[in-house]
Protein backbone atom coordinates (compact mmCIF):
# COMPACT_ATOMS: atom_id res chain seq x y z
CA UNK A 1 0.00 0.00 0.00
CA UNK A 2 2.81 2.36 0.90
CA UNK A 3 4.45 1.66 -2.45
CA UNK A 4 1.22 2.59 -4.25
CA UNK A 5 0.89 5.83 -2.29
CA UNK A 6 4.52 6.70 -2.99
CA UNK A 7 4.01 6.02 -6.69
CA UNK A 8 0.95 8.27 -6.77
CA UNK A 9 2.84 11.04 -4.97
CA UNK A 10 5.72 10.85 -7.41
CA UNK A 11 3.30 10.91 -10.34
CA UNK A 12 1.56 13.98 -8.93
CA UNK A 13 4.88 15.75 -8.36
CA UNK A 14 5.89 14.99 -11.93
CA UNK A 15 2.61 16.39 -13.23
CA UNK A 16 2.99 19.53 -11.12
CA UNK A 17 6.55 20.01 -12.34
CA UNK A 18 5.48 19.57 -15.95
CA UNK A 19 2.62 22.05 -15.49
CA UNK A 20 4.96 24.63 -13.95
CA UNK A 21 7.32 24.25 -16.89
CA UNK A 22 4.55 24.23 -19.51
CA UNK A 23 3.03 27.52 -18.34
CA UNK A 24 6.00 29.79 -19.22
CA UNK A 25 6.69 27.79 -22.38
CA UNK A 26 3.08 28.09 -23.55
CA UNK A 27 3.02 31.78 -22.74
CA UNK A 28 6.17 32.32 -24.81
CA UNK A 29 4.54 30.42 -27.68
CA UNK A 30 1.44 32.61 -27.38
CA UNK A 31 3.56 35.75 -27.41
CA UNK A 32 5.42 34.57 -30.51
CA UNK A 33 2.14 33.94 -32.32
CA UNK A 34 0.96 37.41 -31.32
CA UNK A 35 4.07 39.02 -32.81
CA UNK A 36 3.59 37.19 -36.09
CA UNK A 37 -0.16 37.82 -36.30
CA UNK A 38 0.09 41.54 -35.53
CA UNK A 39 2.62 42.00 -38.32
CA UNK A 40 0.78 39.75 -40.75
CA UNK A 41 -2.53 41.56 -40.24
CA UNK A 42 -1.00 44.85 -41.40
CA UNK A 43 0.71 43.13 -44.34
CA UNK A 44 -2.65 41.80 -45.45
CA UNK A 45 -4.15 45.26 -45.18
CA UNK A 46 -1.45 46.63 -47.46
CA UNK A 47 -2.36 43.94 -49.97
CA UNK A 48 -6.08 44.58 -49.47
CA UNK A 49 -5.75 48.31 -50.06
CA UNK A 50 -3.19 48.03 -52.87
CA UNK A 51 -5.25 45.49 -54.80
CA UNK A 52 -8.54 47.42 -54.75
CA UNK A 53 -10.13 45.76 -51.73
CA UNK A 54 -9.40 42.22 -52.93
CA UNK A 55 -11.69 39.92 -50.91
CA UNK A 56 -8.92 37.31 -50.59
CA UNK A 57 -6.86 39.67 -48.47
CA UNK A 58 -9.87 40.80 -46.49
CA UNK A 59 -10.29 37.15 -45.46
CA UNK A 60 -6.59 36.97 -44.65
CA UNK A 61 -6.94 40.06 -42.44
CA UNK A 62 -9.71 38.27 -40.54
CA UNK A 63 -7.56 35.17 -40.16
CA UNK A 64 -4.59 37.13 -38.81
CA UNK A 65 -6.76 39.08 -36.41
CA UNK A 66 -8.38 35.84 -35.25
CA UNK A 67 -4.99 34.23 -34.61
CA UNK A 68 -3.93 37.19 -32.50
CA UNK A 69 -7.18 37.10 -30.51
CA UNK A 70 -6.81 33.37 -29.87
CA UNK A 71 -3.23 33.71 -28.63
CA UNK A 72 -4.12 36.79 -26.59
CA UNK A 73 -6.93 34.85 -24.89
CA UNK A 74 -4.48 32.15 -23.85
CA UNK A 75 -1.85 34.69 -22.78
CA UNK A 76 -4.44 36.56 -20.73
CA UNK A 77 -5.04 33.39 -18.68
CA UNK A 78 -1.35 32.54 -18.24
CA UNK A 79 0.07 36.03 -17.69
CA UNK A 80 -0.98 36.46 -14.02
CA UNK A 81 0.63 33.10 -13.18
CA UNK A 82 3.91 34.45 -14.54
CA UNK A 83 3.76 38.00 -13.18
CA UNK A 84 2.98 39.50 -16.59
CA UNK A 85 -0.61 40.58 -16.07
CA UNK A 86 0.23 44.28 -16.43
CA UNK A 87 2.32 43.76 -19.57
CA UNK A 88 -0.33 41.68 -21.32
CA UNK A 89 -2.97 44.21 -20.29
CA UNK A 90 -0.99 46.99 -21.99
CA UNK A 91 -0.60 44.84 -25.11
CA UNK A 92 -4.33 44.20 -25.17
CA UNK A 93 -5.06 47.94 -24.94
CA UNK A 94 -2.81 48.56 -27.94
CA UNK A 95 -4.41 45.69 -29.80
CA UNK A 96 -7.86 47.17 -29.23
CA UNK A 97 -6.66 50.41 -30.83
CA UNK A 98 -5.11 48.55 -33.75
CA UNK A 99 -8.37 46.64 -34.25
CA UNK A 100 -10.27 49.92 -34.26
CA UNK A 101 -7.90 51.38 -36.85
CA UNK A 102 -8.12 48.24 -38.95
CA UNK A 103 -11.91 48.46 -39.02
CA UNK A 104 -11.83 52.15 -39.96
CA UNK A 105 -9.28 51.63 -42.72
CA UNK A 106 -11.04 48.61 -44.16
CA UNK A 107 -14.36 50.45 -44.15
CA UNK A 108 -12.76 53.43 -45.92
CA UNK A 109 -11.47 51.12 -48.64
CA UNK A 110 -14.87 49.52 -49.12
CA UNK A 111 -16.89 52.75 -49.06
CA UNK A 112 -14.65 55.34 -50.74
CA UNK A 113 -11.99 53.24 -52.44
CA UNK A 114 -8.99 54.55 -50.52
CA UNK A 115 -7.86 54.73 -46.88
CA UNK A 116 -6.81 57.70 -44.79
CA UNK A 117 -3.01 57.74 -45.07
CA UNK A 118 -2.56 59.11 -41.55
CA UNK A 119 -4.67 56.32 -40.04
CA UNK A 120 -2.92 53.62 -42.05
CA UNK A 121 0.41 54.97 -40.86
CA UNK A 122 -0.85 55.00 -37.27
CA UNK A 123 -2.02 51.42 -37.67
CA UNK A 124 1.41 50.32 -38.90
CA UNK A 125 3.12 52.12 -36.04
CA UNK A 126 0.71 50.61 -33.53
CA UNK A 127 1.51 47.14 -34.87
CA UNK A 128 5.23 47.85 -34.43
CA UNK A 129 4.56 49.04 -30.86
CA UNK A 130 2.68 45.83 -30.10
CA UNK A 131 5.54 43.71 -31.43
CA UNK A 132 8.01 45.67 -29.30
CA UNK A 133 5.89 45.25 -26.15
CA UNK A 134 5.32 41.56 -26.83
CA UNK A 135 9.06 41.09 -27.31
CA UNK A 136 9.68 42.84 -24.00
CA UNK A 137 7.20 40.53 -22.26
CA UNK A 138 8.81 37.52 -23.95
CA UNK A 139 12.24 38.49 -22.63
CA UNK A 140 10.86 39.26 -19.17
CA UNK A 141 9.29 35.84 -18.74
CA UNK A 142 12.61 34.21 -19.61
CA UNK A 143 14.37 36.26 -16.96
CA UNK A 144 11.75 35.71 -14.27
CA UNK A 145 11.18 31.98 -14.88
CA UNK A 146 14.71 31.00 -15.79
CA UNK A 147 13.20 28.95 -18.61
CA UNK A 148 14.45 29.52 -22.13
CA UNK A 149 13.54 27.73 -25.34
CA UNK A 150 16.31 25.84 -27.08
CA UNK A 151 18.73 27.80 -29.26
CA UNK A 152 17.11 26.34 -32.39
CA UNK A 153 13.62 27.40 -31.29
CA UNK A 154 14.83 30.93 -30.52
CA UNK A 155 16.59 31.21 -33.87
CA UNK A 156 13.57 29.90 -35.76
CA UNK A 157 11.27 32.33 -33.94
CA UNK A 158 13.54 35.30 -34.62
CA UNK A 159 13.73 34.35 -38.30
CA UNK A 160 9.95 33.97 -38.53
CA UNK A 161 9.41 37.45 -37.12
CA UNK A 162 12.05 38.95 -39.41
CA UNK A 163 10.42 37.19 -42.35
CA UNK A 164 7.06 38.75 -41.49
CA UNK A 165 8.62 42.20 -41.15
CA UNK A 166 10.41 41.91 -44.49
CA UNK A 167 7.20 40.83 -46.20
CA UNK A 168 5.22 43.64 -44.59
CA UNK A 169 7.66 46.27 -45.81
CA UNK A 170 7.79 44.72 -49.27
CA UNK A 171 3.98 44.60 -49.46
CA UNK A 172 3.70 48.28 -48.50
CA UNK A 173 6.22 49.29 -51.14
CA UNK A 174 4.87 46.99 -53.82
CA UNK A 175 1.16 47.79 -53.59
CA UNK A 176 1.02 51.56 -53.18
CA UNK A 177 2.86 54.73 -54.16
CA UNK A 178 2.58 55.70 -50.49
CA UNK A 179 4.84 52.88 -49.37
CA UNK A 180 7.50 55.33 -48.21
CA UNK A 181 4.95 56.91 -45.87
CA UNK A 182 4.00 53.57 -44.34
CA UNK A 183 7.56 52.41 -43.91
CA UNK A 184 8.38 54.81 -41.09
CA UNK A 185 7.82 51.78 -38.82
CA UNK A 186 11.08 50.11 -39.84
CA UNK A 187 14.58 51.24 -38.95
CA UNK A 188 16.31 49.10 -41.57
CA UNK A 189 16.01 48.97 -45.33
CA UNK A 190 14.74 45.91 -47.14
CA UNK A 191 18.25 45.15 -48.35
CA UNK A 192 19.65 45.31 -44.81
CA UNK A 193 16.86 43.08 -43.50
CA UNK A 194 17.40 40.58 -46.31
CA UNK A 195 21.12 40.40 -45.59
CA UNK A 196 20.40 39.82 -41.90
CA UNK A 197 17.88 37.10 -42.75
CA UNK A 198 20.41 35.28 -44.92
CA UNK A 199 23.04 35.43 -42.18
CA UNK A 200 20.66 34.11 -39.53
CA UNK A 201 19.32 31.44 -41.89
CA UNK A 202 22.86 30.19 -42.48
CA UNK A 203 23.32 30.04 -38.72
CA UNK A 204 20.10 28.06 -38.25
CA UNK A 205 21.04 25.70 -41.07
CA UNK A 206 24.32 24.88 -39.34
CA UNK A 207 22.52 24.28 -36.04
CA UNK A 208 20.06 21.70 -37.41
CA UNK A 209 22.33 19.81 -39.80
CA UNK A 210 20.88 16.30 -39.86
CA UNK A 211 19.31 14.10 -42.54
CA UNK A 212 15.84 14.40 -41.02
CA UNK A 213 15.94 18.19 -41.37
CA UNK A 214 17.48 18.45 -44.82
CA UNK A 215 14.23 18.46 -46.81
CA UNK A 216 12.61 21.04 -44.55
CA UNK A 217 15.60 23.39 -44.58
CA UNK A 218 16.02 22.85 -48.33
CA UNK A 219 12.46 24.06 -48.86
CA UNK A 220 13.05 27.14 -46.69
CA UNK A 221 16.27 28.01 -48.52
CA UNK A 222 14.80 27.57 -52.01
CA UNK A 223 11.81 29.77 -51.22
CA UNK A 224 14.07 32.34 -49.62
CA UNK A 225 16.29 32.47 -52.72
CA UNK A 226 13.23 33.38 -54.78
CA UNK A 227 12.18 36.04 -52.29
CA UNK A 228 15.65 37.45 -51.74
CA UNK A 229 16.11 38.39 -55.39
CA UNK A 230 12.77 40.23 -55.48
CA UNK A 231 13.30 41.89 -52.13
CA UNK A 232 16.73 43.28 -52.98
CA UNK A 233 15.36 44.59 -56.28
CA UNK A 234 12.01 45.75 -54.98
CA UNK A 235 11.82 48.65 -57.45
CA UNK A 236 11.86 46.25 -60.40
CA UNK A 237 8.90 44.00 -61.27
CA UNK A 238 7.44 43.76 -57.78
CA UNK A 239 5.42 40.60 -57.12
CA UNK A 240 3.96 41.13 -53.63
CA UNK A 241 1.34 38.39 -53.96
CA UNK A 242 4.07 35.80 -54.58
CA UNK A 243 6.26 37.14 -51.80
CA UNK A 244 3.33 36.99 -49.37
CA UNK A 245 2.60 33.40 -50.44
CA UNK A 246 6.23 32.33 -50.00
CA UNK A 247 6.32 34.12 -46.65
CA UNK A 248 3.46 31.95 -45.43
CA UNK A 249 5.24 28.75 -46.45
CA UNK A 250 8.52 29.76 -44.85
CA UNK A 251 6.74 30.63 -41.59
CA UNK A 252 5.05 27.20 -41.66
CA UNK A 253 8.38 25.46 -42.23
CA UNK A 254 10.08 27.39 -39.42
CA UNK A 255 7.26 26.50 -37.03
CA UNK A 256 7.53 22.85 -38.03
CA UNK A 257 11.25 22.98 -37.31
CA UNK A 258 10.52 24.73 -34.01
CA UNK A 259 8.17 21.90 -32.99
CA UNK A 260 10.92 19.36 -33.61
CA UNK A 261 13.16 21.04 -31.04
CA UNK A 262 10.62 21.91 -28.35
Amino acid sequence: MRAVIQTVRLALLALISQAALATPQQLMTDLQHMRLAATNAVTNFYMFSGLDADSKYERRIEQSMGKFEESLGSARQLAPLNGLGEQVGAIEADWNRLSELMNINRNDMLTQGFPNVRLVDEMGRKSAEIVAKVTGAYELIQESSGIRPSAVVEKARDLALLMEEITSQYAARGTTNLGQVFMGNYKRTLTEMAEDFQKELDSLDAMVKAPQNDALMGSVKSKWRFMEERIKNYNENTVPFLVVSYNDRIIEHLEELENRFQ
